[in-house]
């Protein structure tokens, strides 16, 4: 729907954006007359406008944004209020949109006064209007949105302030508790906040230990002296912010029976939430001070411990400068003593991690932190391999900083099994992109012979009288229905992978479905001189609520494999129904009088259909029974050889039986046939009734014909589609063009001497130039005129992709002669119909 001319709503068009929209007044006045008049009022006194000719632009710019929507009570009716109030109902929670209502002169009616109010923010403004007031209202209520937006800011600003905290904390609580190292933080009122997986193996006695006191903590594993020596010093660090290292700590456990020793430090942060608490950042250096005097005595001793490790282990100096290096260092690196002393171990890592590797242990040593850095070490071979350094800070026993000590171990298998990972994860991803490619050119080759052999068959009907050829073309366009719908499965495997069968249930005949089971298959048991009986135990549903498409292909399949592995005999379908108050089970042979007579005139029910193949072929041993139900087996290789088969039949049966809300099982004695039988659950309508095999199913569903006018261009590479869909246009009254690319179609459209075109019917898989790009194209230069895509694809994601191309609507291969016609109807039936938009799709 048309707008009239707005004005500016800033200095600059691109100044204020979005919210600039939202300082305007939508306005539907009663007559152009007054809409020029109320623009005239508003531009005079500083206010964009934009005045609507209808309800439907009204609405539309409302949804693009709006400060005040204003509109005659002569628009109002009980439709517009409809629309209006699903416009108004879409509003942000924060937004309440003014709404002014121009009254017309005289009384206004009370239901009529009601039906308005129940938009909600209305305000009432009595005809004729006294300018100045009507000016007042309009910059309050202006006033007032700007201040809805305001509170928006202040609500996002306040969104984002607490996810950030939000995020904050739990960072910080997860750096702490993954740590496995001595590391625990107190709040300020000295409860246990955090506690690495070091801390809480050294309180291991202390439980729960989250949100416990501190001091009552430390008395569970030290003496209460101790407890509240070591309270205090955190007292006093949290008051005073002064950061705290203790001498060496060597006390007698109170839980266990044994002598600890730590170092210990302290410092004040502030946690998240702005609140300060206290770190301890704790080592137990029990072993080391048990041994410190042992290692003084012996650093031969020592020596060769460390020169025996197959770890490369390290010591410096408070300078941070190498003292020692273990023997397997040099071994692996290739380095002599002299060499790797001092900084010039360094020389030993690649060249790109130096200065990374470099800041990090650097950042560790300014705070005597543990510290874990990864890099590629340079072996003696030249080579380079992933190498991990691990590094912890040295204290004398008076606290003076010694150094660091720590290893390096290789850890090249482990980045290489990452990395390999990474590389599987991207072959599957390519994979899959490939998988989609060629389905999707699956689907093209497939579906368009497809579509040339169901549409000549279409045509063939029309030309023929004779009621047996009639039947057999009516057996073709069937049976070629029912492939389309197993390919379109079949292509869909991303549906399939993900465990997505759609299932759509639709009204259909029972006995119809068994009745088109016996047609397409009687040929196949007459083919090998056996009988194919379809027999009913009892009435059944008039009609039942399931996929009648997965149904037939289950049905279609057991009867398929009996009559394959039958040779002599027959096959048998016996089908019953019962309801839920029912018991149902395998039936074979069973007199009809026998079964249970329902009441008539009962018109739903829920209940199963069972349906029994039986046949007296080769029978199935029991060990492999359990075999049959599983992708691509079979009885055995014999079975593989003689009869042929994927062995995808019966799991896929299964599978869709399941997906129907039932199941497929299976009797059978070796030599003597077998009896495959599928119970379903469903809903029944309508009454119990005697079974029908006469009844054609495809003459229960009424169709629509429409008629069309106007030229038509096809566009195909196929000259088999292009004459179908010529032959479909032309009888139901339109004229056509055709072209065999999109880029001959947008010469034709460009081309100054073409007749009239109505609208493009368009392949979206062509050589030279695709329906893709031409549908781009043509929107591109400024072409509105509606695009129907016609495409082979299967896939769901087919339809986004044409529109978002451009395209205005979607139609699959093969054609569909009356979806194809009722589409082009529509598209071209003038302003009531649902078409295209002046701008094309989006």
């Amino acid at each position: 729907m048309a707008k009239l001319p707005t004005q500016d709503h800033s200095d600059g068009a691109t100044v204020a954006g979005l919210d600039a929209l939202n300082q305007r007044v939508v306005a539907l006045t009663p007559t152009p007359q007054d809409a020029r008049l109320c623009h005239q009022v508003l531009v005079q006194n500083g206010i964009a406008v934009c005045c609507c000719d209808s309800i439907a632009a009204f609405t539309d710019a409302i949804t693009e944004g709006a400060g005040i929507a204003l509109i005659a009570q002569e628009h109002l009716g009980e439709v517009a209020i409809a629309g209006l109030k699903q416009v108004l109902v879409h509003q942000p929670k924060w937004s309440e949109l003014p709404v002014l209502v121009l009254l017309q002169a005289g009384e206004v009616g009370s239901s009529t006064l009601q039906r308005i109010l129940s938009l909600g923010h209305v305000t009432l403004i009595n005809r004729p209007l006294r300018i100045s007031i009507f000016v007042s209202t309009v910059l309050a209520k202006l006033r007032d949105r700007s201040r809805q937006f305001e509170v928006r800011d202040l609500l996002q600003e306040k969104d984002r302030v607490q996810q950030s905290l939000r995020q904050s904390s739990e960072t910080f609580r997860r750096l702490i508790d993954d740590s496995p190292q001595g590391l625990y933080v107190v709040d300020s009122e000295m409860r246990m906040r955090y506690a690495s997986k070091g801390a809480r193996e050294a309180f291991c006695n202390v439980e729960p230990l989250i949100g416990r006191s501190l001091n009552e903590s430390l008395r569970v594993i030290w003496s209460a002296e101790v407890a509240d020596e070591v309270t205090r010093q955190f007292h006093h660090t949290m008051e005073t912010g002064e950061a705290y290292t203790s001498p060496t700590f060597v006390h007698q456990r109170a839980d266990k029976d044994v002598t600890e020793a730590y170092d210990w430090s302290l410092e004040r942060i502030v946690l998240p939430g702005d609140r300060y608490g206290v770190v301890c950042h704790f080592y137990d250096n029990t072993q080391r001070q048990l041994s410190v005097e042992m290692l003084r005595q012996s650093e031969k001793y020592f020596r060769e411990i460390a020169d025996a490790s197959p770890a490369m282990l390290w010591v410096t100096d408070e300078n941070h400068r190498c003292t020692f290096l273990s023997k397997s260092w040099y071994v692996t690196t290739g380095q002599t003593e002299a060499d790797g002393m001092g900084l010039g171990w360094t020389n030993a890592t690649h060249p790109d991690d130096q200065q990374r590797a470099a800041e990090e242990f650097l950042a560790a040593a300014t705070a005597r932190q543990p510290f874990a850095s990864e890099f590629r070490l340079r072996l003696a071979d030249g080579d380079y391999r992933w190498a991990v350094d691990v590094g912890r800070a040295r204290f004398a026993d008076d606290g003076t900083f010694l150094g660091y000590t720590g290893y390096v171990i290789d850890v090249d298998e482990r980045k290489a099994f990452e990395q390999s990972l990474e590389r599987a994860k991207h072959i599957a991803e390519t994979a899959n992109r490939s998988r989609g490619e060629f389905l999707a050119n699956m689907s093209h080759e497939i579906r368009t012979p497809m579509a040339a052999i169901m549409g000549h068959a279409d045509i063939l009907k029309d030309h023929i009288r004779d009621p047996d050829n009639l039947q057999v073309v009516e057996t073709i366009r069937r049976n070629g229905d029912f492939l389309l719908n197993i390919i379109n499965d079949i292509l869909d495997l991303s549906k399939i992978d993900a465990g997505k069968m759609e299932i759509e249930k639709d009204r259909v005949r029972p006995d119809g479905i068994l009745a088109e089971v016996r047609s397409l298959m009687d040929v196949r048991a007459f083919e090998k001189k056996i009988a194919l009986q379809i027999e009913f135990d009892g009435p059944i549903p008039e009609w039942i609520e399931t996929d009648a498409v997965r149904l037939r292909q289950i049905l279609l399949n057991l009867v398929g494999n009996a009559i394959k592995f039958t040779d002599q005999g027959k096959v048998k379908v016996v089908c019953r129904y019962a309801d839920d108050a029912s018991k149902h089970g395998r039936v074979q042979g069973v007199d009809s009088a026998t079964v249970d007579k329902r009441v008539p005139g009962r018109q739903r029910r829920t209940g199963r259909m069972v349906f029994h193949v039986i046949d007296t072929g080769i029978g199935i041993k029991p060990q492999d029974q359990q075999l049959l139900f599983q992708p691509f087996q079979q009885a055995d290789n014999t079975s593989t050889r003689s009869f042929g088969g994927t062995g995808l039949g019966l799991a896929i049966c299964r599978r869709l039986a399941q997906a129907l809300g039932g199941e497929v099982s299976l009797e059978s004695e070796f030599g003597h046939g077998s009896t495959f039988t599928l119970s379903i659950d469903t809903v029944a309508k309508g009454s119990l009734v005697e079974p029908n095999l006469s009844v054609k199913v495809s003459e229960d569903k009424p169709t629509e014909s429409a008629t069309i006018s106007g030229n038509i261009l096809v566009v195909d590479d196929r000259r088999d589609i292009r004459y179908l869909a010529q032959h479909f246009i032309e009888k139901a009254g339109g004229r056509v063009l055709t072209a065999t690319n999109g880029q001959e179609a947008v010469d034709t459209i460009e081309s100054d001497d073409r007749p009239q075109i109505d609208l493009i019917v368009m392949d979206m898989q062509m050589p030279v130039m695709d329906g893709y790009s031409a549908a781009a194209e043509l929107r591109r230069r400024g072409c509105d005129l509606p695009i129907i895509a016609l495409t082979a694809n299967a896939m769901k994601s087919d339809r986004d992709e044409c529109l978002a191309a451009g395209c205005t609507d979607y139609t699959t291969k093969p054609l569909d002669s009356q979806k194809l016609i009722a589409m082009i109807h529509r598209l071209t039936a003038g302003p009531s119909s649902n078409g295209p938009s002046s701008n094309g799709p989006s």
